[in-house]
């Protein structure tokens, strides 16, 4: 018996139509860039955007007045591994059982 490849051509087209429909309302503007430092044991004055006179960190300094920098983090642990752990899954640590 032959199978009616009829309804999978309109299932086909249709889905051809509704990519084509909504590739117009794609917005074409760039995209902002985000880079994240996750750095293990510096303190607020050790870059010299916080005002440190003693380190020179004349890049670090550049991106922090071209774009934001934030003056508050927190962290559940008091070592590195479990914030680590959780920026890459985005889980808690203690769901990771990692401590």
């Amino acid at each position: 018996m032959k199978k009616n490849k009829f309804p999978r051509i309109i299932e086909i087209a249709r889905i051809l139509i509704i990519s084509l429909l909504f590739h117009g309302c794609v917005n074409d503007a760039p995209s902002s860039n985000f880079i994240f430092f996750l750095v293990d044991d510096l303190g607020w004055s050790d870059v010299g955007c916080y005002g440190s006179d003693y380190y020179e960190t004349p890049n670090i300094d550049r991106l922090a007045e071209e774009g934001m920098k934030f003056t508050d983090a927190y962290a559940t642990c008091c070592v590195c591994s479990p914030t680590r752990a959780s920026i890459l899954t985005g889980k808690y640590p203690g769901r990771l059982h990692i401590t």
